[in-house]
């Protein structure tokens, strides 16, 4: 793959770079669909346990490349509908594999995340930040359009109405420190240290069994829609199917064995 780059060691663990440094990895089509196929055949192979999502460069990623976006306009050209196409054909399934992908995700944020870039790194289980790093979500002041790329669904589920109208409605730069404060990255790291840290984690997320992970996510994103009694039937049914897991009988047995 072109766009993208693709190693997977020894633990299971893959790193998904986005490969277009010189343009602060923004999103073309090509890298679009390299993305969709990655996302797939990791999705699908045994032998990775976990994703890590990060950038080549002093970039994560700026959102959408707004050179292939501006190539084809002129007289009688419906952007709008041009641009509405490519969202079903591959900004959005992108988006979907990516927060569904059957696997603990760690996006590893390495620099500017704008945009677009925002709602990939915002996507995954855990949120790592380097002190280079920068969130901004630039469409509403910038382009007067919406944000997209799930940034409204995710911002507003992780920081509130007011913090994630203020974000979009105004393309601040959020910082390292204030992602933090904020609760939008798990850890704020020194640049150097970024991907071994990342590394860390997947390969401690790669020991717990995908199920479970599934099942945390699902719990999680769907609680804030549901009620208590609702929220806690779900974990019941999901316990159902989890204790029976060799994981956690094995657990238990260790544990009674000390």
């Amino acid at each position: 793959m072109e766009h993208i780059a693709i190693t997977i060691n020894e633990k299971g663990v893959a790193l998904l770079e986005l490969n277009r440094p010189q343009v602060l990895n923004s999103l073309n089509q090509a890298l679009l669909r390299e993305m969709i196929k990655a996302l797939q055949e990791l999705g699908a192979n045994p032998e990775v346990k976990a994703l890590i999502v990060t950038g080549r460069g002093k970039g994560f990623c700026a959102g959408a490349d707004l050179t292939a976006v501006a190539e084809p306009h002129g007289a009688g050209i419906d952007m709008g509908k041009q641009v509405s196409d490519s969202m079903a054909a591959t900004f959005n399934p992108m988006m979907e594999l990516l927060y569904t992908f059957p696997r603990p995700v760690v996006s590893a944020i390495n620099g500017i995340a704008a945009g677009g870039g925002a709602g990939i790194a915002l996507c995954a289980d855990i949120v790592l930040a380097a002190n280079s790093s920068a969130l901004k979500v630039v469409q509403v002041p910038q382009l007067g359009i919406a944000a997209d790329l799930g940034a409204n669904w995710l911002l507003s589920r992780i920081i509130g109405r007011s913090r994630a109208l203020g974000a979009c409605l105004t393309g601040t730069t959020i910082a390292p420190e204030q992602l933090m404060a904020w609760g939008l990255a798990w850890e704020c790291i020194d640049n150097q240290l970024l991907l071994g840290r990342a590394q860390e984690i997947a390969t401690q997320l790669a020991s717990v069994p995908a199920a479970t992970v599934i099942a945390t996510r699902s719990l999680v994103d769907r609680a804030p829609a549901s009620s208590f009694e609702a929220s806690i039937e779900e974990e019941r049914q999901h316990q159902e199917e989890l204790c029976n897991a060799p994981f956690f009988t094995d657990s238990v047995a260790r544990f009674l064995q000390r």
